[in-house]
């Protein structure tokens, strides 16, 4: 190896272990945060995640056969992380980015109920479907696409 690569080598070295250890180098960035989008009724919604990848709250607005509204669901504690194993392992980078979740409240044989489904495009970009079901004087509205973005 010549002297001149020899210092282009050292130098790109020098310039990674360099940006290893600089604080002020660009952090990959992760899941946690407030995400923010619409339904594709037109509504609301929001959810929180936090920097270790789970799910705090979702609030989600309706609007279907005259009656409009927000459901918002707190307290929660949802791992959006995959929850698989790989045999043999370990498991692909592809199953270990893979991020969603689903929640469900109510009960849809004896009242009103939601559920939410969401999968992470992106670490910036979330999609999913949002099922109202058996809400008083309004009946159901299934398969409710919905789009977000991480602010």
């Amino acid at each position: 190896m010549g002297t001149v690569a020899r210092l282009l080598l050292v130098a790109l070295i020098a310039a990674v272990g360099s940006a290893c250890h600089n604080p002020a180098s660009p952090v990959v960035a992760g899941y946690g945060g407030q995400w923010t989008g619409t339904t594709a009724q037109g509504s609301a919604v929001a959810f929180t995640i936090t920097a270790e990848e789970v799910l705090t709250t979702i609030s989600v607005g309706h609007d279907f056969n005259g009656c409009s509204g927000a459901e918002t669901f707190s307290n929660l504690n949802i791992s959006i992380k995959p929850t698989v194993v790989c045999i043999p392992g370990p498991c692909s980078a592809d199953i270990e980015s893979y991020r969603d979740f689903g929640y469900s409240s109510g009960n849809p044989v004896e009242s009103a109920s939601v559920d939410i489904n969401g999968l992470f495009l992106s670490t910036a970009r979330a999609a999913g479907t949002v099922n109202f079901r058996n809400y008083p004087n309004c009946g159901t509205a299934i398969g409710v696409a919905w789009t977000a973005t991480k602010r």
